[in-house]
């Protein structure tokens, strides 16, 4: 494009550009291979050093240290943030922060989506509430078919996505949420943990769509309101076709390799990274601790809903090990003091207290 007309730029001042491009790819969730792998590496590079004041606002508001921004970073809070713009209907406001010049302004941008991102996790807590209260209505997760649909026309269609990954990770199958545009268009999202992609599901369902798309474990469509309730026995049947042409073996977990306790190290940490950024595509390492005893075991946060689990390893080193809305029985088990469980982990680095921290974050559970 430049080479075409420059737009009064200096050579090699699209290089800081590159911050927008890693950002992107990394939020967008794509496949972290061939090209888009090399758009995340040197898009991180750029992040780290960029001078767009909307993001360095942002990253004081989040209390991000710049220079060691990770895609972890990106997935899980600078993203929400800026996606909070569309979600809440104001998708200018993102656009904004990200290309002011003004400090004012940038500050400004900062706080309004950080708020607005606190406003949308709230409706959406209450939309996975109401849902949840629609599953038990219908007997529970012994009442449910193997696809989960539900919908209301009062749902925030661009929201539904967000709803849909939370029902997925209760009851761990295709979720398909719907809730109305204007009186004519029904909109949804759906979210899939793998074991089937959504797409094909709805591919097998394609008569009652105005259209879809996605990819395996996430996807959209539309739905006209005189065919919304064709909708769940359409994809049920679906989900029944596409299951019989998926692969045996897709959906399992591949580990890595087997560690010990004393392998969760700096030295361990620093082979690991050359792999990153990790994704869509590139998944990080998972390590298998077999027979570990917590020797402590903790639920923390404001609402009490994510998990800690301490551990002492054969040189006596403490290990910490996480899991974020999950308590001590999300694994099908109870986990308690002493009592031996074989962990799935990443190793990951925390700066939450702003100083590193190397600890494990927990995949399964098998007790």
């Amino acid at each position: 494009i430049l080479q075409k007309n420059n737009f009064g730029l200096k050579v090699g001042t699209e290089k800081w550009f590159l911050d927008m491009v890693g950002l992107a790819t990394l939020s967008d969730m794509v496949p972290l291979v061939d090209e888009n792998r090399i758009f995340a590496v040197f898009g991180l590079k750029v992040l780290r050093k960029s001078q767009r004041i909307g993001l360095l606002k942002l990253f004081k508001k989040l209390k991000l240290d710049q220079k060691n921004i990770t895609e972890d970073d990106i997935g899980f809070t600078i993203t929400p943030r800026i996606n909070a713009a569309s979600r809440m209907g104001v998708p200018m406001d993102a656009f904004k922060l990200l290309s002011t010049s003004d400090a004012n302004e940038a500050e400004k941008f900062a706080e309004h989506l950080d708020k607005i991102n606190n406003e949308r996790k709230g409706i959406v807590a209450s939309m996975v509430k109401e849902a949840r209260k629609k599953i038990v209505s219908r007997g529970g997760q012994d009442g449910m078919d193997k696809v989960i649909v539900l919908g209301n026309p009062d749902w925030k269609p661009s929201l539904l996505g967000l709803v849909a990954n939370s029902l997925v990770g209760d009851h761990s199958r295709p979720v398909f949420l719907w809730g109305r545009v204007g009186n004519e268009i029904i909109k949804g999202s759906c979210r899939s943990s793998g074991e089937v992609s959504v797409v094909e599901v709805m591919s097998y369902a394609k008569e009652v769509f105005i259209d879809f798309g996605g990819h395996k474990m996430s996807g959209g469509f539309s739905v006209s309101i005189d065919k919304v309730h064709l909708l769940e026995n359409a994809l049920v049947k679906g989900y029944e076709l596409a299951v019989n042409s998926f692969k045996d073996g897709d959906g399992d977990i591949v580990l890595d390799k087997k560690l010990n306790l004393d392998d969760v190290s700096w030295e361990t940490y620093k082979e690991i990274e050359k792999f990153a950024p990790f994704g869509t595509g590139n998944s990080k390492p998972l390590f298998l601790f077999e027979k570990v005893s917590p020797v402590n075991v903790k639920v923390f946060g404001k609402e009490n809903n994510h998990l800690e689990l301490t551990f002492k390893s054969l040189k006596g080193k403490k290990i910490v090990a996480i899991a974020f809305f999950s308590t001590p029985t999300s694994f099908g088990g109870d986990i308690k003091v002493g009592i031996p469980i074989d962990l799935i982990a990443t190793l990951e680095k925390s700066n939450f207290r702003n100083f590193p921290e190397l600890r494990l974050r927990i995949v399964d559970v098998l007790n």
